[in-house]
Formats: structure tokens, sequence, C-alpha cells
């Protein structure tokens, strides 16, 4: 089913300085992950890097959409999702590289960060894990009275889980109001979708949980962002749980360790041409929301921020080892 905006959520009706704010969220995680690229091949970053380089668009969109009390489950693609819910480059690069200044001091994964007072959960390795415990913690606000939305990330190989049918399921029976957000990028790592499922598309299986399911373009922002900005609305006040499936490319390997050259090269330089910046620039210029001079303020502007906190993390000192055991056990 291809999705059309709710009724009153045109573009014209988004805020001005709205899409200011997702044209940067997706700037600050671009310039960030292409930082983050760099440092991890020369060696200074602790644990993997996953981007979601070529697939900002998503998490931009659907996490500018958020309300105060809703809540987050970011996937290992998802920086814009961070960014744009207020996580400080600053604060990124110094988890990334173990400082001690870091959202976990140094003692954890680098993707294993969130920010609880921006309703951004710290991701568990296990990715369709966080399926549920943004579907527990949504039906926990609305008890206490908190008109209070999810919006859950996942791969499409990640849907393969038990995890997400339980999640699913449980929040279908009890309409629970959790977008569940598949990315799909045509690869489980080195999987292609073809040789994993075969329905024509993810979101045909929402039909079996009793949910609505959307298909839309995970590259075109200003699109996508009317879209969730509508949905999330009407789900606070009808609660129930939507299937979202977004059409997308990674433009990397499944981590800076694959060469991804099991991804055929048309299909990689068909979204190449697809480049969700671009996309945002030129369909908001061309719509006078958003001047192409502001475009290149915005991307100077994350420029400057993101060499400002990469210097300034590369500074600060890395965890005591005499430390080690803080947090671990607790003091007698």
């Amino acid at each position: 089913m291809e999705p059309k905006p709710p009724e009153g959520t045109g573009a014209s009706e988004v805020p001005r300085e709205a899409w200011a704010d997702v044209v940067r969220s997706m700037w600050r995680a671009r310039l960030t992950e292409e930082r983050l690229v760099r440092l991890y091949h020369q060696g200074r970053i602790f644990g993997g890097v996953y981007t979601g380089i070529g697939q900002e668009a998503i998490g931009a969109a659907t996490a500018c959409a958020g309300g105060p009390d809703d809540l987050f489950a970011p996937c290992i693609r998802n920086m814009t999702v961070h960014v744009a819910r207020g996580m400080p480059v600053l604060d990124i690069f110094r988890q990334y590289l173990g400082r001690v200044t870091g959202p976990t001091r140094g003692r954890d994964g680098n993707v294993h960060y969130g920010n609880p007072s921006q309703g951004v959960y710290a991701m568990i390795s296990h990715l369709g894990a966080m399926l549920s415990v943004v579907t527990g913690g949504v039906m926990a606000r609305r008890r206490r009275g908190l008109a209070a939305a999810g919006v859950a990330y996942i791969g499409d190989g990640a849907t393969s889980t038990g995890d997400f049918h339980e999640a699913l399921n449980f929040a279908s029976v009890f309409d629970a109001p959790v977008l569940f957000v598949i990315e799909n990028n045509k690869f489980a790592y080195s999987t292609p979708s073809s040789s994993q499922y075969r329905c024509a598309r993810r979101a045909d299986r929402a039909v079996g949980y009793g949910m609505e399911g959307l298909v839309a373009d995970g590259n075109d922002v200003v699109a996508l962002h009317q879209l969730a900005r509508g949905l999330l609305a009407d789900m606070r006040q009808k609660p129930r749980p939507v299937l979202l499936e977004c059409d997308t490319m990674r433009m990397r390997g499944h981590g800076e360790h694959d060469d991804c050259s099991y991804v055929p090269k048309d299909l990689v330089e068909t979204y190449a041409t697809r480049d969700p910046l671009r996309i945002a620039r030129e369909r908001l210029a061309a719509e006078g929301w958003l001047e192409a001079a502001a475009f290149d303020r915005i991307e100077k502007e994350c420029q400057a921020e993101v060499d400002a906190g990469y210097h300034r993390a590369l500074a600060e000192p890395a965890p005591d080892p005499a430390t080690l055991t803080q947090g671990v056990y607790a003091d007698a």
C-alpha cells in the first residue's frame, strides 16, 4: 500500500524552522559518520563503525516528528535519531573514542548509548530486542497519562527474528502506539532480501498482525517527514501500532570491516543518484521552504560543530584502569 500523508500534514504546514532542524540532523549525522569512518581506519575507534550514510532521511524525518513524551529505539544506522533528539556531536565522538567523559564513561560498546532524558533508549546488541523495549515503555507512559507514542527502528534482515514477531504481535493486541520502521536496504549483512522472503514487501506482514502497513521512499525526507508527523499525531489520539517500510540503500558495507563487494554495482549507482541530502536540498528549495543558501549555511555550521567536537574529544582522557569495577559492584 503506497502511503498518502494524512489530511492536514502538507509540507507547507510544517513550520519553517522544522525543516531546518530536519536538514541539520541529516548533515550532523552524515559529517559525524564520515569522520568516524576516517578514525576507524586510523585505528582510533574502540569497536566497529556501522554507518547510516545514504539512509539519513529515515531517522531525521521520524525523530524530528516526535513529541516531548515520545520514545525512540534507534538501531546501528540511526545516528540521525540521536542528533535529532539532542545528543551533542561532542558526546558521540567521546563515546566512539572511549573517553571517560562520554555517555557510558568509556565502559561500553560504542553503539550502546542513548539519551534517556530525551526518550532515546540505548541500543541492545540483539537488534530485534529493542522493539519490545519501546513497546513496553510507551505502554508505561500512557498508563501514567502521557500522550506518548514510540518509534522503533529495525533493518530488513532483523525482521526475521523472533523479537520482531513478538513485539508486533504484542503491540497489536494491546493497541500500543508504536511506529515500527523497517529500513529496507536490501541486504541483511551480505544476504539479499530475495534469499530471505517471498513476500514482495516487508510491510505485507502487517496484515498478519492486524495492523496498518505502509511503504515509503526512505530517501525523500520531505515526504517522509510529512507522513511521520501525521501518523504520530494520529496514533497519539487513536492508539495503535503501524508498520512502515522505508525503501533505501546503505552506501557502505555492513560495517567498515566489510568491503560491500557482494552488492551489485548498478544498485549502488542507482541509489547514489538518490542521495537524501541532495533530494532534500532540491525539494525544499523548489518549494521555497528552505533556500539553497540556508541549506549551505547549515552544512557549514554542522561541519564546524563536527570539527570542534572531534578535536575536543581527542584531547580528553580515557578511563583510569583503577576505576574498572566502579558501576559494576555495589559499594559495601
